[in-house]
This record gives structure tokens, sequence and C-alpha cells, in this order.
């Protein structure tokens, strides 16, 4: 029998919730839920585990938070993930 990992080495990505599109508004959602906590940028980076720089790429859509990421930033922002993760309706009602 053939086991469902066979030819799937070594560990599984983290996987990215976040659409390319939407990297940048997700990041400054959580740049701007960070400075309301009064987080700095390395306080918080330190808090959830990743270095500034990574955090930084992240508030500037350059890179993707993942999900584990997501978690641990809500975790210490004290909101739900949605709250991050969710666009803002526009001013005509739509998203």
């Amino acid at each position: 029998m053939r086991s469902e990992q066979a030819g799937r080495p070594g560990k599984k990505p983290a996987t990215t919730p976040v659409l390319e599109a939407d990297q940048e508004r997700v990041g400054a959602t959580v740049r701007t839920i960070r400075e309301l906590r009064g987080f700095t940028p390395q306080q918080f980076a330190t808090a959830i585990g990743i270095s500034r720089p990574h955090l930084v790429k992240i508030e500037l859509g350059q890179k993707k938070l993942t999900n584990v990421l997501l978690a641990k930033a809500a975790g210490e922002l004290g909101v739900a993930q949605i709250a991050i993760m969710r666009p803002l309706p526009s001013e005509d009602g739509t998203r």
C-alpha cells in the first residue's frame, strides 16, 4: 500500500491565507493595530517569533502572512484573525 505522504519529502510548507493582491492591505492592517496597541516593530516581531526586518516586509506587503504568523499576531494584538484579514467595505458598500 502507498502512503498518502509518499512523494512528499520533508516538512509541508506553511500555507498563506493572503492573496498577493491583499498582502499590502493586510500588512497595513497589522501595522495599524500594532501601533494602536503600543508595540514597536522590534517588540512585536520578538513577541511573534520573527525578525524585525521580516515584520517590516509583512507590513509593507512584500512578504505574505502565513496562517501560523496570523494566529500569533492576532493573539498578541488581542484581536480576532478575521479583523486582520477582512477587507473594509468600500464607500459604495461593496468589498
